[in-house]
C-alpha cells in the first residue's frame, strides 16, 4: 500500500497518466479510494487527498507535510512511512502476545534491521546527514539503538559490510543470501 501511494505521488509529481499509474500498482496494495489520488492536480491537493481518503492518513499526518512532496524527498517519505508502519505493527503484535508476538516481533525486528542497512547503503554519497539517516531507522530491532549509531556513521559500502558481519552475522544474510539456500528436507534411512 505504501509503495502504491508513493507511485501515485511520484507519478503526479511527473504528470504521468492516471490509468498508467493505476496499472502499475501492486494488487495487494490496492484500496477503494486509490483512484481518487490520481486525479490530484498538484502536490498540495494530493497531500490533502492522502490525508482524507487513504488508510495511510495517520502516517502522513504525523510524518510528512505537503512541502515534503517533491522529487528529492520521495524516498525519505517512503522510508518515513515504512518506519511508522513497522513501529505500529510491532507494537500491535507485542500487544497481542502469545505465539503471534513471539514470531512476528522477531520477523519485524529483522525487517527493521534490514531497512536500516538498506537506508544506510542507499544514502551513502547523498546529502542525507547522519542525523537524517537515524531518523529513518525504526526504534526497535536487534541493531537498535547502538547498532544504529554505528550504521549512521558508515561512509561506504565496505564499512556497512564490516558492520553487518560484526553484528550477528547479519551481513551473511544481506550480502550473501545464496549461503542460506534451502537444501530440502532431510531423510532418515
Amino acid at each position: 500500500m505504501i509503495d502504491n501511494v508513493v507511485l501515485i505521488v511520484t507519478g503526479t509529481l511527473h504528470e504521468r497518466d492516471v490509468q498508467e499509474l493505476l496499472e502499475k500498482c501492486h494488487p495487494l496494495g490496492m484500496f477503494d479510494s486509490i483512484a481518487s489520488l490520481a486525479v490530484a492536480q498538484n502536490m498540495r491537493e494530493l497531500y490533502r487527498l492522502v490525508l482524507v481518503d487513504t488508510p495511510l492518513a495517520p502516517y502522513f499526518s504525523e510524518c510528512i507535510t505537503s512541502e515534503d512532496l517533491d522529487d528529492m524527498n520521495i524516498e525519505i517519505m517512503r522510508n518515513t512511512l515504512y518506519k511508522a508502519y513497522l513501529e505500529d505493527f510491532y507494537k500491535f503484535c507485542k500487544k497481542l502476545g502469545g505465539a503471534t508476538a513471539e514470531i512476528m516481533t522477531d520477523l519485524l525486528a529483522f525487517e527493521a534491521d534490514k531497512r536500516a542497512v538498506n537506508i544506510t547503503i542507499n544514502s551513502i554519497g547523498t546529502e542525507l546527514t547522519r542525523d537524517d539517516r537515524k531518523k529513518l531507522y525504526s526504534n526497535f530491532g536487534l541493531l537498535y539503538p547502538y547498532g544504529h549509531e554505528e550504521l549512521a556513521v558508515c561512509e561506504d559500502v565496505d564499512q556497512v559490510s564490516f558492520f553487518t558481519e560484526f553484528h550477528f552475522n547479519f551481513g551473511r544474510i544481506i550480502f550473501f543470501p545464496c549461503l542460506y539456500s534451502f537444501k530440502g528436507p532431510s531423510t532418515v534411512r
